[in-house]
């Protein structure tokens, strides 16, 4: 069986090389002798990338190790956690609710919750809005989730909100709602809630059942199964050391799992007429926020530093893995890049410059 998938694998990256022009085939090169120094520098064993242009794949590249003392090579059906990257695909759940008139984005998030509610302050809760909560303008504590070790370890999204286990902060108004930009990892756990609560059913099977089934994003999931675990890579810390992954209950801020080829299906949908969002709400996520200057929507990143283009998507960042997803919707372009390094950031950050360089010019 794997002598079959290699000649596949080997077969379709032929038609695609096969298949670019002269300047793709100049940027593959680039890439080609780029990364694999720059993960041998980094101690990152794997990484996984595809660029888009004008909708369709013109490079899906892997590179390294998906599981070192094993000798496994990534290829495009490897796991990877990306880390805030969840948050894009929790704002297309609370718009799929939108959509379906379950939700309003400027109604009070504490309408929607059945029994954990934000912790009384000197600052009125009631004016937590939905809309606040994915733009990160809700005033709240919490940057991020570091995770746990084990299944034993996991807390209910209640438990982790009100910050009664040693691992957890709990969640928080620090400030006034809409007075200031402050990245909330915690304000999407909240949101975590809301669809649970909404929904009537786990965030889990929410987001299998409406978002990625209809988008066939098969190897997808924020349920950490033994399914999951076979298919995925091993992470790594900075100094090229097996690590455990992490598992996280805050699962709609930190805890998602995908491979390359559901991400290219993803960035696919996201350009098109898709059978979960429309365009408009599509839009309306990547409309950038006034207070965060221009630099954020709701659970998108707004770049505009690489070049005379704008890149809408999202960073993600946990111990042992390091990813990108940046798409210009304009041109329906973009890049996607997984690693599962703790200094991948390093390496990913080149590749996107890469990328940018040669996009900005064709």
């Amino acid at each position: 069986m794997k002598t079959l998938i290699t000649i596949i694998t080997i077969a379709l990256s032929t038609l695609f090389v096969n298949a670019q022009t002269s300047s793709e085939k100049e940027l593959l090169k680039t890439l080609n002798e780029t990364t694999p120094k720059a993960l041998q520098d980094n101690k990152v064993p794997g990484l996984a990338l595809a660029i888009i242009k004008n909708g369709d794949v013109i490079i899906k590249k892997e590179y390294g190790f998906s599981d070192v003392s094993e000798n496994e090579i990534v290829n495009s059906k490897t796991g990877f956690n990306i880390g805030s990257i969840s948050k894009m695909f929790t704002a297309w759940g609370i718009m799929k609710l939108v959509e379906d008139q379950k939700l309003n984005l400027d109604a009070p998030a504490s309408k929607y919750l059945l029994n954990w509610k934000l912790p009384s302050s000197e600052f009125d809760s009631d004016k937590v809005t939905i809309r606040n909560l994915l733009q990160h303008t809700a005033g709240l504590s919490v940057h991020g989730y570091n995770g746990y070790e084990t299944k034993d370890e996991l807390t209910s999204i209640d438990a982790s909100l009100s910050g009664t286990t040693n691992l957890d902060e709990k969640v928080e108004l620090v400030m006034e709602p809409e007075s200031k930009w402050k990245y909330s990892g915690g304000g999407y756990s909240i949101l975590q809630l809301v669809i649970e609560d909404v929904s009537g059913k786990s965030f889990a099977d929410y987001m299998k059942e409406h978002i990625f089934k209809p988008l066939k994003m098969k190897q997808t999931s924020f349920n950490i199964s033994k399914k999951v675990l076979k298919n995925s890579a091993k992470a790594y810390d900075e100094e090229g050391n097996e690590i455990p992954l992490r598992l996280f209950n805050t699962q709609a801020a930190a805890g998602f799992h995908t491979t390359i080829d559901d991400l290219i299906l993803f960035a696919k949908a996201s350009f098109s007429k898709n059978p979960v969002l429309s365009e408009e709400s599509i839009a309306l996520l990547i409309k950038p926020t006034e207070l965060s200057k221009g630099n954020y929507g709701m659970g998108y990143m707004i770049m505009n530093r690489f070049g005379d283009f704008t890149l809408s998507g999202h960073g993600g960042s946990n111990e042992g893995w390091q990813s990108g997803f940046m798409l210009d919707f304009e041109s329906k372009s973009g890049i996607i890049i997984l690693t599962n390094g703790s200094n991948g950031k390093n390496v990913l950050f080149g590749n996107l410059q890469d990328w940018a360089k040669w996009h900005g010019s064709n």
